[in-house]
């Protein structure tokens, strides 16, 4: 198991049950104490916890800017986030255009896309997402264009900004950092400035969000749940918050995981 792997499901532990014994830990994600002690002490360099004796507990400091590094947040939720990806996928139709926000979640989608054979138009501002949707003969691949942010894949800035003005797609999937009350928000303005022109030029918008998403807003707001049509999400979100959205008149979807296979 690769060391982003490992932490994203120490997060997912601790996300889950609020502190940790390295041995329980290690025994939960199938590590050894000495790997599990190393990925609490780096996630504890980047603020993500804060160690005690022989573990962790989740930082509930919240910070309104931060973001845990991309290769950590992409294991995070793995098996919610792929969910919502292939559920997101199946509302798809032949020959739409689609934009493909750089996102985890929406990376997921992606990769559903390609598996299903969908012949689409897709364009994106994420390196990686581009360089699986190019995997498919059937999809014709625009990348946006723009400046590579620090520690990611995304793409920000110009041309890309310039370029979805002229843009006139059928949906947008779009990845979020917060979901709070109804505000869609971000760390960076930046990446909120990119998200808010890809929402402008989609007649359809589809949020992928998993439940860890709906919690504390983040630094820069996009828009208002009510420019959203659909969010795709999974069971951790509580009834009283899908009831608002949609009493916003927002579509939730909700994904569930593959069962695994019986031995």
């Amino acid at each position: 198991m690769i060391a982003a792997q490992r932490r994203g499901l120490i997060l997912d532990y601790l996300r889950k049950y609020g502190a940790g014994s390295i041995v329980d830990i290690a025994e939960a994600i199938g590590t050894s104490r000495s790997s599990t002690r190393r990925d609490l002490d780096f996630l504890a360099a980047d603020g993500i916890v804060i160690r005690s004796r022989g573990g962790a507990v989740v930082n509930d400091q919240h910070r309104t800017t931060y973001e845990p590094p991309q290769r950590v947040g992409a294991k995070s939720s793995h098996s919610q986030k792929a969910a919502i990806g292939r559920a997101a996928a199946a509302l798809l139709q032949e020959g739409q255009s689609v934009i493909f926000d750089s996102s985890s979640t929406v990376f997921e989608a992606a990769r559903a896309v390609v598996e299903a054979g969908i012949r689409l138009t897709a364009c994106t501002n994420d390196v990686g997402t581009a360089q699986a949707l190019a995997a498919s003969p059937e999809l014709q691949v625009v990348v946006l264009g723009g400046t590579v942010r620090p520690d990611s894949m995304t793409l920000i800035g110009e041309p890309g900004l310039n370029f979805l003005e002229r843009l006139h797609v059928d949906v947008a999937f779009i990845g979020i950092h917060s979901l709070a009350g109804t505000r869609l928000s971000e760390t960076s303005i930046e990446v909120a400035a990119m998200k808010r022109r890809m929402i402008e030029s989609a007649a359809r918008v589809v949020v992928l969000a998993d439940s860890s998403k709906f919690t504390h807003p983040a630094f820069c707001d996009i828009c208002g749940i009510e420019r959203i049509n659909i969010i795709v999400t999974d069971d951790g979100v509580d009834a009283h918050t899908r009831t608002a959205i949609s009493e916003a008149g927002v579509e939730v979807v909700i994904a569930k995981p593959q069962a695994r296979p019986k031995m």
